[in-house]
């Protein structure tokens, strides 16, 4: 009986010790095939530049491939809802933004994801101002001329945004109703930015990281930045809180951040591998200074702060927007 029970117990050892390394290759194998970042935005919007740039250095690290896969419309959510039923495997990144996380759900209640209970995340990149661009011909040169040209011509100047619930959309929405105008809303599932060059769009409120190269050429005209605080490379361009301290305290409204999720089910051992390698990349001497030049800052957050940081987001916009009474059109 001793030598039976012996043998039984040095068998389930065996197993264990064979079934052990098998688990602990399947983590530290990964990746081993090309990673896909999904982006729920055209290319060469904002989040589309800065996914490539850190794509870019991401492959170099995991050594393998990192492939953008754009999916735009609906505000980022058509890309949203496919990120979400990926498969958790650490093949599918979700590279994503405040406005699709915590603003457009609160827009469309039969969204197919959830943005609190689908992802899971793996880090914030960087914390992006806006700046509310014209077209080179509009008879106004400030945000304050602005306002004084549409009361005065009322429903005569259009906006864009990157779609319907996006954070260009509804924070000139807030804005427009606090400042107590009225703008007409020209949604784009491409980049709008073109369309705000030539005057077929009269103004957009666009991420820095775009607009900056554009009103250094030229091609638009900077009206006031979100936020609180001016931006070093633009320092001549007034900020909205200073036309109306109401309107973009501390930039909740009109400041996003991106950031980099992927779906609940990804094992916790390969997100902090990700997250290991993207807080190293946004660090990198480089990489600081080129997200600083398009006037942007970067954070390279653990999970838990981009976690806590979007659930707070999310509970700020979904009451600013009951209390707005901002509705999908």
């Amino acid at each position: 009986m001793m030598k039976r029970r012996t043998l039984l117990n040095a068998t389930a050892a065996a197993a264990s010790a064979l079934l052990l390394p098998a688990a602990q290759g399947q983590t530290s194998a990964y990746p081993n095939k090309p990673i896909k970042m999904i982006v729920p935005y055209a290319p060469g919007i904002s989040p589309d530049i800065v996914a490539r740039l850190i794509g870019n250095k991401l492959s170099i690290a995991l050594g393998q491939p990192i492939i953008i896969d754009n999916r735009p419309g609906a505000g980022g959510m058509i890309g949203a809802e496919f990120a979400a039923a990926a498969p958790g495997d650490g093949y599918n990144l979700f590279f994503t933004v405040k406005g699709v996380m915590s603003i457009a759900p609160h827009l469309y209640p039969t969204a197919k994801y959830n943005a609190m209970k689908d992802f899971k995340a793996i880090s914030q990149i960087l914390l992006v101002p806006h700046i509310i661009t014209a077209t080179p011909n509009a008879p106004y040169n400030t945000l304050k001329e602005m306002v004084e040209y549409a009361k005065k011509n009322p429903d005569t100047i259009n906006y864009a945004s990157a779609g319907v619930g996006s954070q260009p959309h509804v924070a000139l929405e807030a804005w427009a109703k606090r400042m107590g105008i009225k703008l007409k809303h020209i949604p784009y599932k491409s980049n709008p930015g073109p369309d705000v060059m030539s005057g077929v769009v009269d103004i957009y409120l666009e991420a820095s990281t775009t607009a900056i190269p554009s009103i250094q050429a030229g091609k638009v005209k900077a009206l006031a930045v979100s936020g609180s605080e001016r931006i070093p490379t633009l320092p001549n361009v007034p900020t909205v809180t200073e036309f109306g301290g109401n309107l973009d305290p501390n930039g909740v409204i009109g400041n996003s951040w991106h950031g980099i999720y992927t779906p609940a089910s990804t094992p916790d051992e390969i997100v902090n591998k990700l997250n290991t390698e993207i807080v190293k990349i946004v660090n990198m001497p480089d990489i600081q200074a080129r997200l600083r030049f398009l006037g942007l800052t970067p954070t390279g957050t653990n999970a838990a702060t981009l976690a806590s940081g979007a659930a707070s987001d999310f509970a700020y916009w979904g009451a600013l927007i009951k209390e707005l009474g901002i509705t999908v059109e």
